[in-house]
């Protein structure tokens, strides 16, 4: 995304967050732009009866939170730390100078939200299935092309937690559990150490 020395020069600031901090929340105003230097960050929702949905799982060089700054919107998800992360953050001002000054990164901040958009466009193709593999499937084909990193013997390692796959899908954890075990009975994944390579 954008480098360190060109946000400092436009005076962001790196903020530390302990794992489940939360970095905003639901309905406050967007005032930042955000870029992950190191950890994990999940946004999410939680339902009435306090089930969590999470919208995205984002990690370093990652940005997030500035889809909103265009369109001068409060945040409609929490961010929260799923890790220790150490953030940058920019005034939506200096963000909008800095793009004006470099408009190539106006370019990379469209290819992320194009990004985004993709990915919800993907999950919401496969949110409403019954078929709990169907959801599965194309939750990790989405993380398999644009977060995993690859082992050569056994495949793309999915770098997320049962729980946060059924978080991510709408699904119960324990239905996520029997669909990764049927998966790998079919030969569509692998389980080495309670990590799933796909």
């Amino acid at each position: 995304m954008i480098p360190e020395k060109v946000l400092k020069q436009y005076g962001c600031i790196i903020k530390e967050y302990e794992c489940g901090d939360f970095i905003y929340e639901e309905g406050m105003k967007s005032s930042s732009y955000f870029q992950i230097l190191s950890g994990k960050v999940k946004l999410n929702n939680f339902s009435e009866d306090d089930r969590e949905f999470i919208q995205n799982i984002f990690e370093a060089p990652q940005s997030f939170g500035e889809v909103l700054l265009f369109i001068k919107e409060a945040y409609p998800t929490n961010a929260i730390a799923l890790t220790n992360c150490s953030i940058f953050e920019l005034p939506a001002k200096n963000f909008f100078t800095l793009l004006k000054d470099h408009p190539q990164y106006s370019a990379k901040i469209n290819e992320n939200l194009s990004r985004r958009l993709h990915y919800k466009m993907v999950m919401s193709q496969h949110i409403f299935s019954k078929d709990p593999g169907i959801r599965l499937k194309a939750l990790m084909d989405y993380f398999k092309h644009t977060h995993c990193t690859k082992d050569p013997e056994t495949g793309y390692l999915i770098p997320l937690t049962r729980q946060q796959m059924a978080d991510l899908t709408g699904l119960r954890v324990e239905t996520v559990i029997r669909t990764i075990k049927a998966m790998e009975k079919d030969h569509l994944l692998k389980i080495k150490n309670r990590q799933i390579y796909y």
